[in-house]
C-alpha cells in the first residue's frame, strides 16, 4: 500500500501540474477543435480544372491532421503553402464564435478549397496580376462563418462548380459575378442576410442545377435576366417578405416543381396561382 505521505505528495504535485496546464491554456487563449486534409501535387502541367480530374499517386501525397489549438494556431494552418496544393479542406466542432480569423487566395494550384467554421471574418483573393489560375478552383466552400461580404475577383473563378457561402453575414450578392463560371452546377447562399440578389445584365448558367437563398431577408427577387434551364432545386423559403419573383414561369424554369403556398413566405396568392 502506498504511504499516504507519497499519496499526498503525489495529489500535491497532480494539482499543481493540472493548475499549470490550466494557465497555461488561459495565457495562450482557448484551445478549438480542428481537422484538415491537404494534398500537394508536384508535377502540375496541366493548366485548367476538367471533369474527372485525379491527382496522379506518384506525384502526389496527403496530410490529414486533427487535434486543438489557440486561435492564432489555427490561424497558421489557414496560412498554409498553397504553391503545391491541389485540396484544401478545413473543418472544426467548436463553439467558434469567439475565433477572428482571415484567409487570402494566392496565385495557386488548388482544385477545392473548403473552410467549414473557420472563424472567417476575411476572405481575400490575390492573383498578383497573373491569368495562370483562374480556371483551376472548382469548389470554394466557405460556410458557417462570419463573412460579410464576396471577395472582389470572383468573376475570375470561371471553372466553379460549386459555391457555398450558406451561413455567413451577407448582405448582398451579385449574380453577374459569376457570368464567366459556366459550369456552376450549386450557389449555396441560405442562411445569411440577404437583403439583394441582384442581376443587373443577362447571365447565362446553363449548367446550375441548384440554388439555395433560403433564410435570408429578401423582399424582392427579380428573375427576369436568369438563364437557367437546368435548375432543378430551387430554395428561397424563410424569406417572410418576399411576395413573388419577377418574371418567374414555368416555361422557364420547366424543372422546378414549384413554392409551397403554405409555407414560410407571404406568397401574393395571384401570383403564385399563376407560376404553380
Amino acid at each position: 500500500m502506498m504511504p499516504v505521505s507519497l499519496w499526498l505528495s503525489l495529489a500535491v504535485v497532480g494539482v499543481a501540474v493540472g493548475a499549470a496546464s490550466i494557465q497555461g491554456a488561459a495565457k495562450n487563449g482557448p484551445l478549438y477543435h480542428f481537422e484538415y486534409n491537404r494534398i500537394l501535387e508536384t508535377d502540375q502541367q496541366w493548366k485548367c480544372w476538367s471533369a474527372g480530374y485525379r491527382p496522379s499517386k506518384t506525384t502526389s501525397s496527403k496530410t490529414h491532421e486533427s487535434g486543438n489549438g489557440t486561435a492564432d494556431e489555427l490561424q497558421r494552418i489557414l496560412r498554409f503553402n498553397q504553391s503545391a496544393t491541389v485540396l484544401f479542406m478545413f473543418s472544426s466542432n467548436s463553439d467558434n464564435l469567439n475565433l477572428r480569423t482571415e484567409c487570402t487566395i494566392e496565385a495557386n494550384k488548388m482544385v477545392r478549397l473548403s473552410l467549414d467554421n473557420a472563424g472567417l471574418e476575411k476572405l481575400e483573393l490575390s492573383f498578383a496580376g497573373t491569368n495562370e489560375n483562374d480556371c483551376r478552383l472548382a469548389d470554394l466552400s466557405v460556410p458557417r462563418n462570419r463573412l460579410r461580404t464576396v471577395p472582389l475577383g470572383m468573376e475570375r473563378l470561371t471553372a466553379l462548380r460549386k459555391l457555398d457561402f450558406s451561413y455567413n453575414l451577407l448582405e448582398s450578392f451579385n449574380l453577374n459575378q459569376l457570368a464567366k463560371a459556366t459550369a456552376l452546377r450549386q450557389l449555396l447562399l441560405s442562411h445569411n442576410r440577404l437583403e439583394s440578389f441582384v442581376t443587373v445584365e443577362q447571365i447565362v448558367l446553363e449548367n446550375l442545377q441548384k440554388l439555395d437563398l433560403s433564410n435570408n431577408r429578401l423582399r424582392t427577387l427579380d428573375s427576369t435576366l436568369w438563364s437557367m434551364l437546368l435548375l432543378e432545386t430551387f430554395h428561397v423559403d424563410h424569406n417572410r417578405n418576399l411576395a413573388q419573383i419577377a418574371g418567374w414561369s414555368r416555361v422557364r424554369f420547366p424543372l422546378v416543381k414549384g413554392f409551397d403556398p403554405t409555407g414560410t413566405n407571404n406568397w401574393n396568392q395571384t401570383w403564385l396561382k399563376s407560376v404553380q
